[in-house]
């Protein structure tokens, strides 16, 4: 299970925000787009994964590049319709119509098994925010993933064949601890 677990979704619903302030512990980003699907991959519950990035505003529209970090949002669409190339609006927005044409369409969605463990010893699992088409070859998503963990893009992925001193100090269970404040020292 080298790369994560691969599965086929369909959509259920899909909801856009623009410029979007978000609490994630002590990160605080925003960000120019933020998509949040919910999706069923055959489970009797539905999931939900968030994709979000920051446009490039000082390049033009009709420029791939402009999606910036923002290019997964892109790569969602492309996948749940088939198609290649897709361009956003002139102010940095996509059409509203795309939220409508997708639900009932089908992607591809890996998840992988992350290096924070919970109390039962159990590895929590993430959800690449990359998907792909649905009739994309089978073990696409999972080379994606294992490529960005090997150029650092995914920092907490857990491996049995990743060297153990790597895990050691994250197979630990978490605990619920509270702080009041955290105290940094940063050399400048």
């Amino acid at each position: 299970m080298a790369g994560g677990y691969e599965t086929t979704a369909t959509v259920k619903s899909a909801k856009i925000e623009y410029d979007v302030e978000k609490q994630w512990g002590s990160w605080n980003p925003t960000f120019d787009m933020f998509l949040t699907v919910t999706y069923n991959d055959g489970q009797d519950w539905d999931n939900e994964i968030e994709i979000y990035g920051n446009v490039k505003r000082d390049i033009g529209t009709e420029d791939p590049k402009s999606w910036g970090s923002a290019f997964k949002v892109k790569v969602f669409f492309e996948s749940v319709f088939n198609e290649k190339d897709i361009f956003m609006n002139d102010d940095y927005t996509i059409p509203d119509k795309w939220l409508d044409k997708t639900i009932g369409r089908k992607f591809k969605v890996c998840k992988y098994k992350t290096t924070k463990v919970k109390k039962n010893g159990k590895h929590f699992w993430d959800t690449y925010k990359v998907v792909a088409s649905a009739n994309a070859p089978e073990g696409k998503l999972k080379e994606k993933v294992l490529k960005d963990v090997a150029n650092g893009w995914i920092k907490n992925y857990f491996s049995e064949d990743i060297d153990s001193d790597f895990n050691a100090s994250s197979q630990k269970p978490v605990e619920n601890k509270k702080t009041d404040s955290v105290d940094f020292d940063l050399d400048i």
